[in-house]
């Protein structure tokens, strides 16, 4: 009696699969490094991005740092960030929306006059009342030129001078343009904001030292130099903004807190020929996404018009799985679910 070979499920076989379904058996037709990348990207964009599935969830978690109120998150390897999301394993408050969260957590600034100007003085060495917020460091003053001088921080610890790209006409006013009304008055990158390194903040102790002459302008006679921060206490946090590929949270903290929320993953890309996708289910699938993606490079429409029925099928085996797991969970509304406000309370429990 034979035996009978197991089935297979690596990437190996996924390039069987891509060369039986494209015609192209030879290296010669279709080279293996082309149907790796194809494979990787449906494996990591159209395929993980399309369908989401439970095999893709997962808790991420992070932990706060002392003074620290923004986080990054990768998303090339995380694609959406979801509630719930605990703090310390309590329940916290999660937003999407920039208004809803900044209106409960709003960022009022408070002015300084921090120094004058006497003409000639560049350097200056000043403490504010801190801790203030990181991109929140606005100074203002008029130089000796009767031009504004603009410095803010970068949020990372630096000041810098700020100073927009020069204005022009073009055409030039004492030629006749062709078209009336057509002038720019303001070319090369309108609006840009260039910047000169003039000087550092601290954002828990409120020391601040510049040095305008960095950007070769002094502040006038004097002229005040102004600066606005904006304020805080610290506590212990327990509602996060995401917005723009970071986390957000407030309270800002003093101590060290365990965050966790949950996100869908991008399926790490293949290296080997022996490796296997999360469930080998996907195997046939994955190999028929990235046939379909080389019969359209090939503009092959009607290759791909033949395969559509089958990548449905199989499409449908993978989605099938996923309302297998949902059988039996309730539609979440507001009869049904719970509500668990932090132990803390609304002060966030100051500190």
């Amino acid at each position: 009696m034979s035996s009978v070979t197991p089935s297979d499920s690596t990437v190996a076989e996924i390039r069987r699969v891509v060369r039986r379904v494209t015609a192209s058996p030879s290296e010669s037709s279709l080279p293996t490094a082309i149907i790796d990348q194809c494979i990787n990207k449906v494996y990591n964009s159209d395929f993980a991005y399309g369908i989401k599935i439970d095999q893709m969830r997962d808790v991420y978690t992070f932990y706060t740092q002392p003074y620290i109120d923004t986080y990054p998150l990768d998303v090339n390897n995380i694609q959406g960030v979801r509630a719930p999301l605990y703090v310390d394993g309590v329940q916290g408050n999660f937003f999407k929306d920039r208004t809803q969260f900044f209106n409960l957590y709003p960022r009022f600034p408070t002015r300084f006059t921090a120094a004058t100007g006497d003409g000639t003085t560049t350097a200056f060495s000043f403490t504010l009342a801190g801790p203030f917020l990181r991109n929140s460091v606005t100074m203002g003053a008029v130089s000796t030129a009767d031009a504004a001088i603009t410095i803010s921080d970068d949020g990372l610890g630096a000041l810098y001078y700020r100073f927009p790209n020069a204005r022009s006409i073009v055409p030039a006013q004492n030629t006749n343009p062709g078209v009336a009304g057509m002038h720019n008055a303001n070319t090369g990158s309108p609006g840009i904001q260039n910047s000169i390194l003039v000087g550092a903040v601290n954002y828990v102790t409120g020391a601040i030292t510049i040095d305008t002459a960095l950007a070769n302008v002094i502040i006038g006679d004097d002229q005040a130099l102004t600066v606005w921060v904006a304020q805080y206490q610290t506590g212990k946090p327990y509602s996060v903004l995401f917005w723009n590929n970071t986390l957000t949270i407030r309270p800002v903290p003093k101590l060290t807190h365990r965050i966790e929320i949950e996100v869908y993953l991008t399926p790490v890309q293949f290296m080997q020929s022996t490796e296997s996708p999360i469930l080998s289910q996907w195997s046939d699938y994955l190999g028929y996404l990235a046939a379909r993606r080389i019969l359209y490079m090939r503009n092959d429409t009607q290759g791909v018009a033949a395969i559509e029925p089958e990548l449905m099928r199989l499409e449908g085996q993978v989605l099938e799985r996923q309302a297998v797991e949902s059988i039996g969970t309730p539609t979440s509304t507001l009869f049904n679910s719970t509500t668990q406000y932090p132990y803390f309370g609304l002060s966030g429990g100051y500190y």
